[in-house]
C-alpha cells in the first residue's frame, strides 16, 4: 500500500512540475462563443443611454389628395356650402385645386417647398383647364402663406392661427382623431376655422357668427371621395 501511494504523489508531482506554474486552462463549454471581450466601460455608457427621440418632419404634399382626386363636401348654413374639389398635380412643387360651390368655380394653386405651402395664384370663374408652362409656373408670386411646418398650437400663418392639433372632427365621411385646426377672425364678431389631417388635406371649412345674440354657422364637410 505504501508503494502505491509513493507512486501516486510521485505522478501528481510530476503533472504539476509539467505545468510549469502556468494559469490553469479555462474550459469553455460546447456552444459559447469564444471570441468574447471584455467590454470598454465608456462604450458600456454610451450604449445605456438612451436615444434622443426624433421629430417627425410633416410631408406638405400630405395635405393634398392625390393627382385627379374628386372629393364632395357637404354644406350646411349656406347655399354655396356645398362644395366639389378637384385636385391636379402640376409639377413636383405645384398643385391646382378647383373649387366649384355651385355658383362659380375658383382655381387655387399652391407652391410646396420644404417646411411650407404657398398660395401663388387664385382666380374666380375659372372654367378652363390650367396648363402653364414651368416657366409661368416659377414666375407666380406668393399670395399667402397657406401652411407653415411644424404645425403646433399657437404657430401663426398670416392671419390664421394653429388653434388646436390632435384635435377629433367629424364628417360624413369619416371622424378624424388627430386633425389640425386653424383659426382667423373674420369680422369682430366672425371667425373662420379651418380642420387639416395628414394624407387628405382640409376636410372641413367653418363660418361662425354672431348675429342678435344668436351663433350662426356655415359648414363644408367632407362627404365623399373619388
Amino acid at each position: 500500500m505504501k508503494h502505491l501511494l509513493g507512486t501516486g504523489s510521485l505522478a501528481l508531482a510530476l503533472l504539476l512540475g509539467g505545468c510549469g506554474g502556468q494559469e490553469p486552462e479555462v474550459q469553455i463549454p460546447p456552444g459559447s462563443d469564444t471570441n468574447v471581450t471584455a467590454e470598454d466601460p465608456e462604450d458600456v455608457e454610451q450604449a445605456e443611454q438612451p436615444e434622443e427621440p426624433v421629430s417627425e418632419e410633416m410631408d406638405p404634399l400630405a395635405f393634398f389628395m392625390e393627382d385627379g382626386t374628386v372629393a364632395h363636401f357637404k354644406g350646411d348654413g349656406n347655399e354655396f356650402a356645398e362644395l366639389t374639389v378637384r385636385t391636379e398635380h402640376l409639377d413636383e412643387d405645384h398643385i391646382a385645386l378647383y373649387e366649384d360651390n355651385g355658383g362659380t368655380v375658383i382655381l387655387k394653386v399652391y407652391r410646396l417647398s420644404d417646411d411650407r405651402v404657398d398660395l401663388v395664384k387664385e382666380e374666380p370663374e375659372f372654367y378652363d383647364e390650367y396648363n402653364p408652362t414651368p416657366e409661368e409656373l416659377e414666375a407666380l408670386e406668393t399670395i399667402s402663406t397657406y401652411l407653415e411646418f411644424p404645425l403646433e398650437e399657437g404657430n401663426t400663418l398670416d392671419d390664421r392661427t394653429v388653434v388646436q392639433t390632435g384635435a377629433t372632427v367629424e364628417t360624413p365621411y369619416e371622424t378624424f382623431e388627430d386633425a389640425i385646426v386653424l383659426e382667423s377672425e373674420s369680422s369682430e364678431n366672425a371667425i373662420n376655422r379651418w380642420y387639416f389631417v395628414e394624407g387628405y388635406g382640409e376636410v372641413k371649412r367653418e363660418y361662425i357668427a354672431q348675429e342678435d345674440g344668436e351663433e350662426f354657422k356655415v359648414t363644408s364637410s367632407l362627404e365623399s371621395i373619388e
